[in-house]
């Protein structure tokens, strides 16, 4: 099973070097259909824009240069719905946490869970769930791994990570249900659940 990491990198690394081509395609599609010949340079012009200032955004955090956060912010409101602002989305949340500030992380992933779909969306929904958890805002993280436990290819994490903030809150029978979620779903798509195995018998038994 691919982490989270690598389905985000994957998705990042397709855009980099399809994102151009795509648009560019639906635009001249756009175009053909409409008459509207300048549309093509125009909006073909806006996405190379849009890319560039992404790779900026992304060197800027890496970097940890001092404005990083606000030129990430500012980039992501601009068009929070495109994919490079919710791929940045995530990479200020990662710097956020990083530095320690998990309220930003928190912030910049609702911005991803609000405008994202499909992977990134419940990449999203179980990272904010972590720092949620981690701030001991429990229902609120909970209430983040909604989506996500009913996704193929999540229902493992998302359980678990369901079993470990209810075991965080003292609730071991909840917790207990959770894992065995975890690993009933881990069974059904042939991965493995052993993590969640070992956190269901380090539980101890009901008196």
């Amino acid at each position: 099973m691919e982490t989270e990491d690598q389905q985000v990198e994957q998705i990042k690394a397709f855009w980099h070097e399809h994102g151009k081509g795509i648009v560019a395609g639906l635009v001249i599609g756009f175009a053909l259909f409409y008459g509207w010949r300048y549309y093509d340079a125009q909006a073909t012009a806006a996405q190379e824009a849009q890319s560039e200032q992404f790779e900026q955004v992304v060197a800027q955090l890496e970097a940890g240069d001092d404005a990083a956060f606000d030129t990430a912010t500012s980039f992501i409101n601009d068009d929070a719905s495109s994919t490079y602002a919710v791929l940045a989305a995530f990479d200020l949340a990662k710097a956020a946490a990083d530095a320690g500030d998990l309220q930003a992380a928190i912030d910049a992933l609702q911005t991803a869970r609000d405008n994202a779909s499909g992977a990134l969306k419940y990449v999203a929904d179980i990272r904010q769930a972590r720092l949620l958890m981690a701030q001991e805002q429990f229902d609120a993280a909970l209430n983040a791994l909604t989506a996500a436990a009913e996704a193929e290819g999540f229902k493992v994490k998302a359980a678990e990570l369901k079993g470990d903030i209810l075991w965080a809150q003292g609730d071991s029978v909840g917790a207990r249900t959770a894992y065995q979620e975890a690993m009933t779903a881990a069974e059904a798509e042939g991965s493995s659940a052993a993590l969640a195995e070992t956190k269901l018998n380090s539980i101890p038994a009901a008196s």
